[in-house]
């Protein structure tokens, strides 16, 4: 194998047409070979760095080969570079850079007889997927396109393998940069988990909701959560099947991680201070958002502020540190995989203790990232559903859910609100299922509040994993209420960012719920 550099003109050429690469690599002056391993075949692991505009500095895996003309091209999603990589991480390969560096190789065990490529819709995605059998089984090679040690999936897998609540690892790739210093991963080998994301079955069940509200409201009080409670009956077992399992998931990381202990303290402190800076920050920011109604951006903002105010307050008056713990890190509903249960793309902050971010996690926040993503998913159904039926743009309807439908006409307006409603009901009861406690299940508490503002609050579990009789954690509700602020405000954030109103409009319509003494506690079922 040759230690040649590749030259920097065909790679830019190739990376001006790759579909892969983000807006603010595509924004770059140039760039610029970095170090670069000879895989053999023709094939090449080139890391590249960015140089001028936004991501200045910022590295960019480019696996490349020689296509039949002998031109640079692309090699991920080809048969030849997944056979290599995982032939390479069977053995264990160590392979030198150009620049003094190593692309180290690990894997589970001896390499497969046969290693096929098989068709696979693999979409738009920052990373590249490809689908293998491996002699025979089917298998998922990821390559990382963005490497830095926020990348922590390899390890994780490597970590977990055979827990049974993530996918079974085979093998994985690390750039060790010259010089030493902490690998950076570059791709990993796992086996395919079928299953649907949660997000699948919640789809279908919501969109068949929506003619048995044709005729209608529903007559008297309590009678939109009865026909709720009814409709999502055939789903009750899946969600709390996928209760249980998280709770058996954060035990796995305690015990995995953590080696059965847990982090000292959540630093709270540290993170209301960086979600006051940042409401501030946004606060500023709003003002440009001509597309979102002012009053209700000032109103947001204030309950925002509020919130933390609160929070503050709370924990000021505690005299015991709040508890963290191991989690997901980026819970979607479609990580949360069904039939049976398991999590993908985990994205843990810190993969033991002593590691930056041990202590800046808890088990809460998957299940608010959870409660967040039903958010996003009932108001968009909602939203699209009114749009149809009212002959409207959807993001009409969505606005529409911030003022109470000022800016329809009576009859769209109680279209809206009746719609809006039923999901905002549906979306309660799922959360009771989903993210509850046990007697959710059964009609004894609702997991999202008896109305739109009602905060949930963490169940206790000593290090032995038991529940503590019900009672809420000490200092759970807080911590969750501090957790979900913080996301809140990071998606508003990025919406602001990407000028999206239409979904800033559902942060806005939630933080709008914000900033006011919780209701009775309610509880959510976890382990911190």
């Amino acid at each position: 194998m040759t230690t040649r550099v590749t030259s920097d003109t065909p790679l830019r050429e190739l990376l001006r047409a790759a579909a892969w690469l983000p807006e603010d690599g595509r924004r770059a002056d140039r760039h610029e070979v970095a170090d670069e391993a000879d895989l053999g075949d023709g094939l090449r692991l080139v890391v590249t760095t960015a140089v001028g505009g936004p991501a200045d500095g910022r590295r960019f895996l480019v696996p490349v080969r020689a296509d039949a003309d002998g031109r640079t091209a692309e090699a991920p999603g080809t048969e030849l570079f997944d056979r290599t990589c995982v032939r390479l991480a069977a053995a264990g390969a160590r392979i030198p850079t150009a620049r003094g560096g190593h692309v180290v190789f690990r894997g589970s065990g001896p390499a497969p007889r046969t290693v096929r490529s098989r068709p696979f819709d693999r979409g738009w995605s920052s990373n590249s997927l490809s689908l293998l059998d491996l002699d025979g089984r089917p298998h998922l090679h990821k390559t990382y396109r963005s490497p830095g040690p926020e990348v922590r999936e390899p390890e994780l897998l490597r970590l977990l393998d055979g827990g049974g609540h993530t996918p079974r690892w085979f093998g994985d790739y690390a750039y060790v940069p010259p010089g030493g210093g902490p690998p950076l991963p570059l791709g990993v080998v796992y086996a395919y988990t079928p299953g649907t994301g949660m997000d699948a079955p919640l789809r279908e069940n919501l969109r068949a909701l929506w003619p048995k509200l044709a005729a209608g409201a529903p007559a008297g009080p309590g009678a939109l959560d009865d026909l709720v409670r009814a409709h999502l009956a055939p789903l009750a077992g899946t969600l709390t099947a996928a209760r249980a399992f998280l709770g058996s998931f954060h035990e796995e990381l305690r015990v995995r991680l953590g080696g059965g202990t847990l982090p000292a303290a959540y630093p709270v402190e540290r993170v209301l201070d960086a979600a006051e800076a940042r409401t501030a920050a946004l606060a500023a920011r709003g003002r440009d958002e001509t597309a979102l109604p002012g009053p209700v951006l000032d109103a947001a903002f204030r309950a925002l502020g509020a919130e933390a105010a609160l929070l503050r307050t709370a924990f000021a008056a505690r005299a015991e540190p709040v508890p963290a713990g191991p989690c997901h890190g980026d819970l979607h509903l479609s990580h949360l995989l069904t039939d049976p249960p398991r999590v993908i793309d985990v994205s843990t902050p810190a993969t033991g203790p002593g590691q930056p971010g041990w202590e800046e996690q808890s088990p809460l926040e998957d299940l608010v990232a959870l409660g967040r993503a039903l958010e996003y998913f009932s108001a968009d159904e909602a939203a699209d559903h009114s749009a149809r039926l009212l002959g409207v743009d959807s993001t009409r309807t969505m606005l529409a859910t911030l003022d109470g439908g000022a800016g329809l006409a009576p009859a769209g307006r109680a279209t809206a609100l009746l719609v809006s409603g039923a999901a905002d009901a549906w979306r309660r009861r799922v959360a009771a299922l989903l993210l509850g406690p046990a007697e959710a299940a059964d009609g004894g508490v609702d997991g999202d509040g008896a109305a739109d503002g009602g905060r949930p609050t963490a169940t206790a579990r000593p290090a032995n994993g038991r529940p503590a009789d019900g009672r809420p954690a000490d200092g759970g509700e807080e911590l969750r209420r501090l957790l979900h602020l913080r996301r809140l405000l990071h998606e508003l954030d990025y919406n602001f960012a990407h000028a999206r109103p239409y979904h800033a409009a559902i942060d806005l319509r939630h933080a709008l719920l914000l900033g006011r003494t919780p209701p009775l506690a309610r509880t959510l079922t976890t382990r911190i």
